[in-house]
């Protein structure tokens, strides 16, 4: 009966595991800036003043990171 119980916990485990895999996966991938999802990069542009080449590289870079990606284009726009 153990022997039952310990498989099923097993492949329970491994079921969860799979799925925690996936759903990590998906995070970063929508971390990242794909074609068509300029929203972000108009807010971005919107927010800091920045062009949209550089809103998509930050957005590349730091993801959805908003406090950071503001600190980056403040730092963008005094360099120019």
């Amino acid at each position: 009966m153990y022997e039952v119980l310990e498989r099923a916990l097993s492949a329970l485990v491994h079921v969860v595991s799979a799925e925690v895999v996936e759903m990590q996966r998906k995070a970063n991938e929508a971390s990242r800036v794909a074609k068509g999802q300029d929203l972000e990069v108009d807010h971005l542009v919107e927010l800091t003043e920045i062009d949209p080449k550089q809103a998509r590289t930050l957005l590349r870079k730091h993801g959805a990171d908003w406090p950071k990606l503001k600190d980056e284009a403040e730092a963008l726009k005094k360099e120019d």
